[in-house]
């Protein structure tokens, strides 16, 4: 994870801090999280964490605009020759974790929802998952819409349909991750063929000819 650290703080120290925050919250989760847990994870001194940041809730926060910004890099937004592929790698790439080998996904969608469990008592929380929401939908509208403009989709409520992803990648990954229930997210991921993809009714392709 490489992310720009605000010009106060060594961009080594800064990274490291957010990586501390976002293992410490995998495994103490929010609500239990203390300065000392993310120290426990933290290989300097836990006086800089002091130094720069005023308690957890601030690191928390500062952490939570870092796994937004590297979640919505990790949309794959590159055009594609067949838009049903796509979907279905992006859909699998969010719900599964496929494809996606630079850092430990599911360590980072725990921190993810770890966060947002306890979002109604913090503001600058709600605004970025939020954020975050809003383009994980705007991403699959976009390619569904791509589908449509090539005849490959029909000309469906593409908004709606990328919201209904949404709802059901979020209710499958908070099963696994609150609940333990593994099986959720292939469940789900049969559910979005038939409530989502079936919808597109995707056009068969094109008999080749000589």
């Amino acid at each position: 994870m490489t992310t720009p650290s605000p010009p106060s703080i060594p961009d080594d120290t800064y990274e490291e801090l957010v990586e501390a925050t976002l293992l410490a919250l995998s495994k103490t989760g929010y609500l239990d999280l203390r300065v000392r847990d993310i120290d426990a994870e933290f290989p300097k001194s836990r006086q800089l964490i002091h130094h720069y940041f005023d308690g957890k809730d601030e690191l928390v926060t500062e952490t939570l605009s870092v796994l937004v910004d590297q979640y919505t890099r990790e949309l794959d937004s590159s055009p594609g020759d067949d838009p049903l592929a796509k979907l279905n790698d992006e859909i699998d790439r969010v719900l599964l974790g496929e494809a996606i080998a630079d850092f430990d996904y599911w360590m980072f969608v725990t921190a993810m929802y770890e966060i947002m469990a306890q979002s109604h008592h913090n503001r600058d929380h709600q605004v970025l998952i939020n954020r975050l929401t809003d383009e994980l939908i705007d991403h699959f509208d976009t390619i569904m819409q791509g589908g449509i403009e090539q005849g490959v989709f029909d000309d469906v409520d593409t908004l709606r349909l990328a919201k209904v992803l949404d709802d059901l990648i979020t209710g499958a990954q908070s099963k696994k991750i609150f609940l333990g229930n593994d099986d959720a997210l292939l469940e789900t991921r049969e559910m979005i063929d038939r409530l989502v993809i079936a919808q597109l009714n995707p056009a068969e392709p094109s008999p080749a000819t000589d």
